[in-house]
């Protein structure tokens, strides 16, 4: 049974060259002195065989039915972060995952609004209620931050 307050951790779940591959697919952006709009740092990767994979893993791994929604690739760029938000504007994503594709930038560290922080490595995999947990991103002073974002429907 899946906790709604927890934040699933899996390191090492997609190989370093996998994650170059899928790191590439995405330009780089580099400093910009205010962030770019959503639009301008995603593209749109639904269908790619990665979402089927990640799928049929956080299924088995939690007994649980959930369908891939959407999945995108994201570049948080240096001078972007992300503000302390829960997803209440898309009611029928309940759950969300990251697969991050780098770790060579400084700051950038997943935050939440009860103190949780961690800073992404490369080829890690994290799931959790993006209804319920509020979360953000830190300032990227360093480097692009890149990821797949994974966004699931509720069963």
């Amino acid at each position: 049974m899946i906790d709604d307050n927890e934040i699933y951790i899996f390191k090492d779940f997609m190989s370093h060259t996998d994650c170059d591959e899928y790191f590439k697919k995405i330009k780089d952006i580099g400093p910009q002195p205010k962030m770019l709009e959503f639009e301008h740092t995603t593209l749109d990767l639904t269908g790619d065989p990665i979402g089927k994979k990640v799928q049929n893993f956080i299924n088995k791994e939690f007994n649980m039915n959930l369908k891939l929604d959407l999945l995108q690739i994201q570049n948080w760029h240096v001078n972007s972060y992300g503000v302390l938000h829960t997803h209440f504007l898309r009611p029928h994503i309940v759950y969300t995952g990251s697969l991050y594709l780098n770790d060579d930038f400084l700051g950038g560290e997943f935050i939440t609004n009860d103190g949780r922080k961690f800073k992404p490595t490369k080829g890690m995999l994290t799931f959790f209620n993006g209804q319920t947990i509020k979360h953000g991103i830190n300032p990227v002073f360093k480097n692009d931050r890149k990821s797949l974002i994974f966004w699931w429907r509720g069963q």
